[in-house]
């Protein structure tokens, strides 16, 4: 799981308490309509404009619900959906050519990855949203792959499409589902190589004040488990400052001075993603960063002999960035830094790691996206 699917997960989940205990009064909704002109073309001191400005990818939807006046269970459920496919936007990372361990060649990666996700029906206490992503990752080496005797593959796709649906029920409980269909491989839809199927189920159960429990059970073939995981933890938001999910998975949100933030996530079994954001007060559209992330990605390759081996990436990222929040409520995000632990391999599970291995030297990276902000 890369680190913004791991980010948006649960980022959902972190933006507020339950519904019934949301504090001050109620949220602005957007209104459609002909966008406003706007010069410049970036303004960081109002880049978003009021809050009656229109929104216009919600337009052919309907005016959205703010998320701050959805419950917890609801929210989860979109941010499950969602983290399968990444904010809405393009992104793109870079990482130059390094030295493949024992072998004479090297390998540079390029990673492209496009989603969209919305919200397409709201009635009473159901809510469903849909959500479409294409990764590709294009390698360039002469890699062999050990005991395998195979050569590195070029190019991998992951493209999946998927919807989430909540039902919010009279007693406070939350009952939502999330699923997604596609194919993650070397050579996706042909032959049907590499089709893949998740779903995840999980029910929010309030708790005192703004907490709450959400039990459930997640299974994605591409994740780095090849087993079903729970979903197991306790929301706590003893203040505005600080917000956490104590339990699987895990996630804490503490804003410990007025300018600093600081984020923190794992979904298991090896996906963790850690930030620190400053915040300018005399510009508020303007952010900078650092953050460390552990990441993973896993794929069914074409020509495999036997269907349960997939071929897996891993690698961790300590770097930083800034971001800038631009007019209709895109965000440009530029960031650099260092990657290393870098390894693929094909096998059943984590455990194989060590058969049919190739280790890259550490480098440099540099990264940019360009994501809607809801």
């Amino acid at each position: 799981m890369s680190p913004t699917r791991l980010r948006v997960l649960i980022i959902v989940a972190l933006t507020t308490g339950t519904a019934a205990a949301q504090p001050g009064g109620p949220q602005p909704v957007a209104i459609l309509g002909d966008p406003a002109p706007r010069l410049p073309l970036i303004d960081l001191n109002d880049p978003l404009g009021p809050p009656d400005q229109p929104f216009r990818p919600f337009a052919p939807l309907g005016p959205p619900t703010p998320l701050t006046e959805e419950s917890i269970g609801t929210r989860f459920g979109m941010g499950v959906l969602a983290g399968r496919f990444g904010i809405p936007g393009y992104g793109a990372t870079w990482i130059p050519a390094q030295p493949v361990t024992n072998q004479p060649t090297d390998l540079a990666v390029l990673r492209q990855n496009l989603s969209i996700f919305a919200p397409i029906y709201r009635e009473g206490s159901d809510t469903a949203a849909v959500g479409f992503g294409i990764h590709e990752s294009m390698y360039w080496t002469n890699a062999i792959v050990p005991t395998f005797h195979r050569p590195f593959p070029s190019n991998l796709w992951d493209i999946q499409a998927g919807m989430s649906y909540a039902h919010a029920w009279d007693n406070g409980w939350t009952t939502g589902a999330a699923v997604s269909a596609g194919a993650a491989s070397d050579h996706p839809f042909e032959q049907n190589t590499g089709l893949v199927a998740s779903l995840t189920v999980y029910n929010a159960f309030p708790a005192e004040g703004r907490d709450a429990w959400v039990l459930g059970a997640n299974y994605s073939p591409t994740s780095d488990s090849p087993y079903p995981l729970p979903i197991a933890f306790y929301y706590w938001r003893p203040s505005d400052e600080l917000e956490m999910g104590i339990g699987v998975p895990f996630f804490a949100k503490y804003h410990f001075l007025p300018q600093w933030t600081a984020e923190a996530y794992w979904v298991p079994i090896r996906s963790i993603s850690a930030q620190v954001v400053w915040q300018s007060v005399e510009r508020p559209g303007f952010r900078a960063y650092g953050e460390f992330n552990w990441a993973n990605e896993v794929f069914f390759l074409s020509d495999r002999i036997d269907n349960t081996e997939r071929f897996y990436s891993y690698e961790k990222r300590l770097g930083g960035g800034m971001k800038f929040d631009l007019p209709y409520r895109l965000r440009l995000d530029v960031s650099a830094g260092y990657v290393f632990d870098r390894f693929y391999f094909i096998g059943k599970q984590y455990s194989d790691r060590n058969q049919g291995r190739v280790n890259v030297g550490a480098g440099v990276y540099g990264q940019i996206q360009l994501r809607l902000q809801f």
